[in-house]
């Protein structure tokens, strides 16, 4: 998405928070916001995207990246010490504040990622897309601006799930994710019915 709208670009995007700009990717609408009311931008005035994921899938492979690179879990499993089960772990989550990461200085991509996209959005967003759906519902919104980015082949996707998405959603952790995303479920369509289906 960077890469695509760079010729678009009137500020510099840097990789990370704090490395000379305002602007850096991954930013919240909220850090977006500020960013531009001190580069002297009016945000509102603004075509402002947010891309969102299912909250099932999403959260399976949040629960998979932290497995594979969280040191106390990697640790964990060496000396032969269980980890937290799918369902435990997302009782400790939250859909907002720290996300998935112990602290508010915990790793951005696990704080944010746990946080259902109504609290990602909030009012500021102009749109809100499904990344499944992404590559077809882009193209709209940018030809509506009068621009007309080139996204080229698509990532890999490489947080796949390592099991079923339906065989980690117990009864109880499915329950969970329709009390705290059911903003998000039901922008995706989904029946308290298709949720048990899932679990």
């Amino acid at each position: 998405m960077t890469h695509a709208l760079l010729p678009w670009m009137d500020q510099p995007l840097q990789r990370h928070k704090g490395m000379g700009s305002h602007f850096f990717q991954g930013m919240s609408p909220a850090e977006a916001e500020l960013a531009f009311d001190m580069a002297g931008y009016a945000f509102r005035n603004y075509t402002r995207v947010a891309i969102v994921r299912n909250p099932l899938t999403k959260m399976a492979q949040l629960y998979d990246r932290i497995a594979a690179t969280d040191r106390v879990w990697r640790m964990r499993r060496r000396v032969g010490v269980t980890v937290p089960d799918f369902t435990t772990w997302l009782a400790g989550t939250r859909p907002n504040g720290n996300g998935a990461a112990m602290t508010a200085a915990g790793p951005r991509w696990r704080r944010f990622g746990a946080w259902s996209a109504l609290d990602w959005c909030q009012d500021r967003v102009t749109h809100v897309v499904k990344a499944e759906t992404a590559e077809r519902d882009l193209p709209e919104i940018f030809h509506n601006i009068g621009i007309k980015p080139h996204f080229g082949a698509r990532p890999i996707d490489t947080l796949r799930v390592h099991q079923p998405v339906s065989a980690r959603y117990s009864p109880e952790a499915t329950r969970m994710i329709e009390d705290r995303y059911q903003w998000d479920l039901d922008f995706y369509g989904f029946q308290p019915a298709e949720l048990l289906l899932v679990a």
